[in-house]
C-alpha cells in the first residue's frame, strides 16, 4: 500500500500555467495597423487593378513595420535605412507602369524584401545575404506563421484601456453592421434603379461590388495576422538566423573529394570547348551582324537563346555543386577548383554575349516585343551573375548574396521603371517612320497595357495615319483610335490610377 506522503514523488505534479503575455501599447496598436495593411493588400493588390492605391497601401505597410520596430527600441543601420528607402521607391512602380507582369514581379520583390527587412532586425543584413536561401525560407515560411494568433491576442488585450475599449466597441459594431448593410444595399439596388443610382453616386462604388468587402475583410485579417507575426518575431527575436549554425550546416555538405569533382567536370569542359570551336562562325554571326547560313533571323535568335539557357543552367549547377560539395573549398579553395569555376563562367559569358548580340540583330530587323525585351534582360542578368562568380574566385570574403542582390535590384529597377510596353511601342514606331522597319504591327498594341497607348498618344495626327496604314485602310480617323481605350478606362476607376492612364486621358481632352 502506497503511503500518502509518497504521493507527490510517484504522481507527476500538474504543469504550471504559462504566464499570460502582456502586450505593450505599440504592440497593441501594431496589431490593429497590421490588420488594416492586410485588408489594403487584399483590396488593392489582389482584387482591384493595381495603381496609386496599391502604392499607398505598400507605403502604409512599410511605415507600419518601420515604426513598430523603431518604437520597440530597435535602431536602424545605414544599410537598413537604404533598404527601407528602396522598398518605398519600388512601391511607386504601380504608378509608373500599367504592365501587369512588371507589377506582379514587383509585388513578389516587395514581399521578399519586407521579410528580409524584418528578419534583419534581429540578424545583421550581412549574415542574411551570406545565407540568403535560408534567410528567404525563414522570412517567408516561418516568421509569418510562428505566432499567427498573437495579433488577435494583442487586439483583445487592448480593450483594457477605457478609451481603446470604447473605440473597439464602435469598431466591432461597424464591423458587424457593415456586411449586413452591404447585403441590404445590394438587394435594394437590384430592386430599384433609382436607389442604385443614389447609392452608386454617393458611395462611388458599384452597388454589385459592395458584398466583396465581406471576404476582403475576412482574408485581410488573416493576412494581417501573418504580418503581425513577422513583426512580433523580429522585435522579440523569436526566429533568428544564426550565422555560425548555418555555417556548420553548410560544412556537412562538403564531403565529395575534389579529385572526383575534377574528373566529373573535365569531360563536360572539353565538350564545351569542342562545341564552341565547331560553331564559332555560327556564334560570331551575332557580333559581325551577319546571318548564319540556313537560318532566318527568328530561328537564329531563338536557337541562340535556347542554347544559352541550357548551357548556363548546367554551368550554374556545376559551379554551385563544386562550391558546396567539394571537400576542400571555402577559404582553402585550391587553385584548380578556381580554374574550373572560372572556365565554366567564361564559357557561359561567351554564349550569353553572342546570344545578346544575335538578339540585337533580330530586333534591328523585326523590332521589339515583350518576349525579346524580357529575354535580353535575362541574358544581361546572367552575364552579371557569372561576372560576380568570377570575381568571387579571387576574393573569397566577397558576400556573394549581397552583391548579387544589389546587382539584381539595379537591373530589376531598370526593367520595371523603363515601362517596357511604352519603350517597345515608341522604338517600333520610330523605326517604322524612319524607314528602318518594313511594318508597324498595330495589332500588338491591343495586347499590351496602357503604357503602349500612352506612347501612341504622343504622336501627331499625320504620324498616327502613317503608323496605322501599315495594317489598316489609309483613310483611318486618328480620333477614333483612342475611343475604345477611353471607354475601357471609364469602366473602372482603379484602372485610371497610373501615369499611362493619365497621359491617355490628357490626350483625349
Amino acid at each position: 500500500m502506497i503511503e500518502p506522503e509518497n504521493y507527490e514523488t510517484i504522481y507527476a505534479q500538474p504543469a504550471e500555467p504559462q504566464p499570460k503575455i502582456q502586450y505593450s501599447r505599440i504592440e497593441q496598436i501594431g496589431a490593429f495597423l497590421a490588420m488594416i495593411a492586410g485588408f489594403l493588400f487584399i483590396r488593392f493588390t489582389l482584387h482591384h487593378e493595381m495603381g496609386l492605391f496599391t502604392t499607398l497601401s505598400y507605403w502604409f505597410l512599410i511605415t507600419t513595420e518601420m515604426l513598430f520596430v523603431k518604437k520597440s527600441g530597435m535602431t536602424f543601420s545605414t544599410a537598413e535605412k537604404i533598404f527601407i528607402g528602396s522598398m518605398y521607391l519600388f512601391s511607386t512602380v504601380y504608378i509608373f507602369t500599367a504592365n501587369e507582369t512588371m507589377r506582379t514581379l514587383t509585388t513578389i520583390f516587395l514581399i521578399l524584401n519586407s521579410g528580409i527587412f524584418l528578419l534583419g532586425v534581429s540578424t545583421s543584413l550581412n549574415t542574411i545575404f551570406r545565407f540568403l536561401p535560408e534567410a528567404l525560407s525563414l522570412s517567408v515560411f516561418a516568421m509569418p506563421f510562428a505566432d499567427f494568433g498573437k495579433c488577435f491576442e494583442a487586439v483583445k488585450q487592448s480593450k483594457g484601456n477605457a478609451l481603446w475599449k470604447n473605440a473597439w466597441y464602435i469598431f466591432g459594431g461597424l464591423l458587424i453592421a457593415f456586411p449586413l448593410t452591404c447585403a441590404v444595399a445590394s438587394l435594394l439596388c437590384q430592386a430599384d434603379e433609382n436607389m442604385s443610382a443614389i447609392l452608386g453616386s454617393f458611395l462611388k462604388i458599384p452597388p454589385e461590388d459592395l458584398l466583396i468587402f465581406i471576404p476582403e475583410i475576412a482574408f485581410g485579417m488573416l493576412i494581417g495576422c501573418a504580418i503581425y507575426s513577422a513583426m512580433y518575431n523580429s522585435t522579440h527575436r523569436g526566429i533568428i538566423l544564426d550565422g555560425e549554425e548555418s555555417g556548420r550546416k553548410a560544412e556537412q555538405f562538403r564531403f565529395i573529394p575534389n579529385l572526383m569533382l575534377y574528373t566529373a567536370v573535365t569531360p563536360i569542359g572539353l565538350l564545351y570547348i569542342l562545341y564552341v570551336i565547331s560553331q564559332l562562325n555560327y556564334f560570331m554571326g551575332g557580333f559581325l551582324g551577319k546571318l548564319a547560313e540556313g537560318y532566318t533571323y527568328a530561328q537564329y535568335a531563338r536557337k541562340g537563346f535556347f542554347e544559352l539557357c541550357v548551357v548556363c543552367c548546367i554551368n550554374i549547377a556545376l559551379i554551385a555543386g563544386m562550391e558546396f560539395s567539394a571537400k576542400v573549398t571555402g577559404e582553402k579553395k585550391p587553385l584548380l577548383l578556381k580554374i574550373y569555376n572560372i572556365g565554366l563562367s567564361l564559357c557561359s559569358l561567351f554564349l550569353a554575349g553572342t546570344a545578346i548580340a544575335k538578339m540585337f540583330l533580330y530586333i534591328h530587323y523585326y523590332g521589339m516585343t515583350r518576349l525579346r525585351i524580357y529575354t535580353t534582360w535575362f541574358m544581361i542578368l546572367l552575364v552579371v551573375g557569372f561576372m560576380i562568380l568570377i570575381f568571387r574566385q579571387f576574393r573569397y570574403t566577397l558576400n556573394i548574396g549581397k552583391t548579387a542582390y544589389i546587382a539584381f535590384s539595379i537591373l530589376f529597377g531598370v526593367l520595371v521603371f523603363s515601362r517596357p510596353d511604352e519603350w517597345i511601342t515608341r522604338y517600333n514606331a520610330q523605326q517604322y517612320l524612319s524607314g528602318n522597319l518594313p511594318e508597324f504591327d498595330t495589332r500588338v498594341i491591343s495586347e499590351m497595357s496602357e503604357d503602349a497607348w500612352a506612347a501612341m498618344a504622343s504622336y501627331s495626327r499625320n504620324d498616327l495615319i502613317k503608323l496605322y496604314s501599315s495594317h489598316q485602310e489609309k483613310n483611318i480617323n486618328p480620333e477614333e483610335i483612342f475611343e475604345d481605350v477611353h471607354e475601357e478606362l471609364e469602366k473602372d476607376i482603379y484602372q485610371k490610377l497610373n501615369l499611362s492612364a493619365w497621359e491617355i486621358m490628357y490626350h483625349g481632352q
